[in-house]
């Protein structure tokens, strides 16, 4: 994979407060990466408490929608160091943004039809390498035109997003990395503006 640093990318500084799951420095680069593609719509498999997606909502002026996914507050993971992860009240950090839309659900149970196009998605939700690899076939369905999506926990150990990005990686998805962090990301362009029967590219960066 292709490595980046953050002045690679043109991080700033972003004032908090950050997610216990996402430090300062990770959100200054998701930030950054979701800016660089002008999303209108964005969507976040694991908004947990909405911290990050406040973030977002903050400062990437061109968002009008922010779809929040997130499980049931009943639900167990498949994952032993995630089953003290899932919120009581998914997205309360954000609720007060009337661009942000909670959807309570499992994802692995969403199809296209479920979620609307977007412009940028970010996985952080089930670890599991099965429910990183769903998310992710799906997000690249539903990007439209030019768009990104953003991974977090690659190179986290105790999980198995390693696992499933490097599958990814081996299909051909250009997928890279960024430096001193665990996110990884990939430009997607949709091709239906150019007649290619709505199937998505992905382009390097």
């Amino acid at each position: 994979m292709r490595s980046f640093t953050g002045t690679d990318l043109g991080v700033a500084p972003i004032k908090g407060p950050f997610s216990r799951y996402l430090n300062a420095h990770e959100t200054a680069l998701l930030v950054a990466l979701v800016k660089s593609v002008a999303p209108k719509v964005a969507i976040e498999f694991g908004c947990n408490l909405g911290i990050t997606g406040a973030r977002l909502l903050d400062n990437v002026p061109t968002l009008e929608k922010y779809i929040g996914i997130d499980v049931p507050p009943d639900h167990l993971p498949s994952l032993q160091c995630q089953r003290d992860e899932v919120p009581t009240v998914a997205g309360c950090y954000a609720a007060h943004d009337e661009r942000f839309y909670l959807l309570t659900a499992r994802s692995q149970l969403l199809r296209t039809g479920h979620l609307e196009p977007c412009d940028a998605v970010f996985i952080d939700g089930d670890h599991s390498e099965e429910a990183v690899l769903h998310e992710s076939r799906l997000a690249r369905r539903l990007i439209r035109g030019a768009g990104i999506i953003v991974w977090h926990d690659f190179t986290n150990p105790a999980v198995e997003v390693t696992q499933a990005l490097n599958r990814l990686h081996d299909e051909g998805w250009p997928i890279n990395c960024v430096e001193n962090s665990w996110l990884a990301f990939m430009r997607v362009e949709n091709a239906d503006e150019q007649g290619d029967q709505g199937r998505p590219r992905t382009r390097r960066q």
